[in-house]
C-alpha cells in the first residue's frame, strides 16, 4: 500500500517529556509569506519563514491576526509578504510534529536527523508545502526522527510519502 501524497508542512501531534500542553507564542510578523505549518526563524525581531541552510528555528507558524482596513479583527492561515499582523507559533523546543517526507524511508532512520524541504504553500487554504527531505536523513541537521505516524493511510515505511513525527533539532530555545 502506498501512502497518500499531500504535503501539509509541520502540524504538531505531541510533546518530548512533561509538563504543560503545546501552546502558541505570540510573535510580530512583517517581512514574508508564511503558511500554516511553515517552519519559521527570528530575523532582525520578526517571524519569517525558515530554510534547510538555517540553523536556529524558533518553532512552526500556526496563523495571525490583524486588523482589516475597517478596523475589523481577522484571523488567517497565511499571513502575505509585508503584511503586519501578530503571529502565532509553535515555539515549545520539546514539541512534537507530523511532516510527510518527499520520499522512502526505512525503519532504521528513527533517531538520525534530516533536514527540510520548503515549497510553495497553497494560497487557496493557507496550508504549507514544507517536507522533509528524504534524500538526506542520516546527514541533514534540521529535524530529529522520532517515530512515524500512527495513520494507516499515512505510515508505510519503505513507500514514499510517509508521514514522520520529528523534533526541530536546531532550535533557538534549546
Amino acid at each position: 500500500m502506498s501512502n497518500l501524497d499531500a504535503p501539509s508542512g509541520f502540524n504538531p501531534v505531541g510533546k518530548i517529556g512533561s509538563g504543560p500542553a503545546s501552546k502558541m507564542s505570540e510573535y510580530n510578523v512583517t517581512n514574508d509569506d508564511i503558511f500554516q505549518g511553515d517552519i519559521v526563524k527570528l530575523a532582525s525581531g520578526v517571524i519569517v519563514q525558515g530554510a534547510a541552510a538555517d540553523t536556529a528555528f524558533v518553532g512552526v507558524f500556526w496563523g495571525a491576526n490583524y486588523d482589516d482596513s475597517t478596523g475589523k479583527p481577522v484571523f488567517v492561515n497565511q499571513i502575505a509578504a509585508g503584511q503586519a499582523a501578530v503571529c502565532f507559533v509553535y515555539d515549545d523546543p520539546y514539541q512534537v510534529f507530523e511532516i510527510q517526507g518527499d520520499g522512502a524511508s526505512a525503519q532504521t532512520d528513527i533517531g538520525d536527523t534530516a533536514d527540510i524541504v520548503v515549497a510553495a504553500g497553497n494560497t487557496t487554504n493557507g496550508i504549507s508545502g514544507m517536507e522533509l527531505d528524504s534524500s538526506d536523513i542520516g546527514t541533514g541537521i534540521n529535524l530529529r526522527i522520532v517515530n512515524y505516524s500512527k495513520n494507516p493511510a499515512r505510515s508505510d515505511i519503505g513507500s514514499a510519502n510517509l508521514l514522520y513525527e520529528v523534533l526541530i533539532n536546531e532550535h533557538l530555545y534549546k
